[in-house]
């Protein structure tokens, strides 16, 4: 940042006594979060907002209001500097995340302003590094899914955790569901005469997914054979540390059930829970089904989002494939 630009930001640097009552920041941030739904942002945003203020070490807005606007700045620049992964070339590895920390400490400065006072964003000019239009999410073929399934199938009888996880598989490979979402299904979410369920997917919104007879079978064999009087669809089958079974299983769970079994079937291939959701998507549009369609599935909000998982062989996937039957 050149001196001219500096100078015209921290212009306006002037007296911010509305903050000297010296309110905690965990207090204020607390207040923030609360303005959020979604469970994964209040985490994402308290970590990367919290990880600023431990790094200026200040525990109140008295500690921010009596620090020069531009000397915040160069601070914040410090602070995502240091978080930032760069190549040989020194170009970032991983821009989104150095974005997100980015957004979520210009989100919070702004609400600052709002409730509090403060008179300018630190962020304001901020630019945000380029990302790819594509996602990176390593994806999974459709027979690859059929061996994990497969897989999975054949130990399913071994246990209650053994059929648990299977019916867990599937609902990540047939529905695309979101680990959170996954782990928080409710038996009371069923309709099994519609055969249909209900999910609260991120940002506390919910959808209505159909089950496929396949999968509506295989919840009903479970509810069946592992009668529960608990709500929660994925609970501990034992508990050995607390004796709590009435919750559900952590989404890192499934995270490293995926890693584990994928690294059996699929070895030398670093794939994860969201590779499924992304290779839901893939095989929809194989399937020539609509994006209205897949997006009722995923409950995206656009359609790009669609085509921002549709990472797909643009040589095999071209509709001139097609078109050879004129000549």
């Amino acid at each position: 940042m050149n001196e001219k630009t500096r100078d015209l930001i921290a212009k306006p640097d002037k007296d911010i006594s509305a903050l000297k009552e010296d309110k905690d920041i965990g207090l204020v941030l607390d207040r923030f979060l609360k303005t959020k739904r979604s469970q994964e942002t209040i985490r994402a945003y308290s970590r990367d907002i919290n990880g600023l203020f431990e790094r200026l070490n200040m525990l109140t807005l008295g500690d921010l209001a009596r620090i020069r606007f531009v000397d915040l700045i160069d601070e914040i620049e410090e602070y995502l500097d240091s978080v930032t992964k760069l190549d040989a070339k020194k170009r970032p590895l991983n821009p989104k995340t150095v974005n997100r920390k980015a957004f979520a400490i210009s989100s919070f400065f702004k609400y600052l302003m709002h409730a509090y006072g403060y008179p300018q964003n630190p962020l304001a000019t901020y630019q945000a590094y380029k990302v790819d239009r594509k996602s990176t999410t390593p994806t999974i073929s459709r027979a690859e899914i059929i061996d994990v399934l497969a897989y999975m199938s054949e130990r399913r009888g071994k246990s209650q955790t053994a059929y648990r996880d299977y019916l867990a598989f599937a609902c990540l490979a047939v529905m695309a569901l979101r680990r959170n979402e996954l782990v928080g299904l409710k038996w009371s979410d069923f309709d099994f005469a519609q055969a249909s369920v209900k999910v609260y997917q991120k940002g506390g919104t919910k959808k209505l997914l159909p089950l496929p007879k396949p999968l509506l079978d295989l919840f009903t064999k479970y509810k069946e054979t592992y009668p529960s009087e608990f709500d929660y669809v994925f609970t501990p089958a034992r508990n050995p540390a607390t004796k709590i079974l009435n919750k559900p299983i952590s989404a890192d769970y499934i995270y490293a059930k995926v890693i584990k079994v994928l690294s059996i079937v699929i070895p030398d291939r670093k794939v994860t829970p969201h590779s499924f959701r992304k290779a839901f998507i893939e095989i929809a549009l194989n399937n020539q089904e609509d994006f209205l369609s897949i997006i009722n599935a995923t409950g995206h909000a656009t359609v790009e989002m669609v085509n921002y998982y549709d990472t797909r062989d643009p040589l095999k996937n071209n509709a001139i494939n097609k078109m050879g039957d004129v000549i």
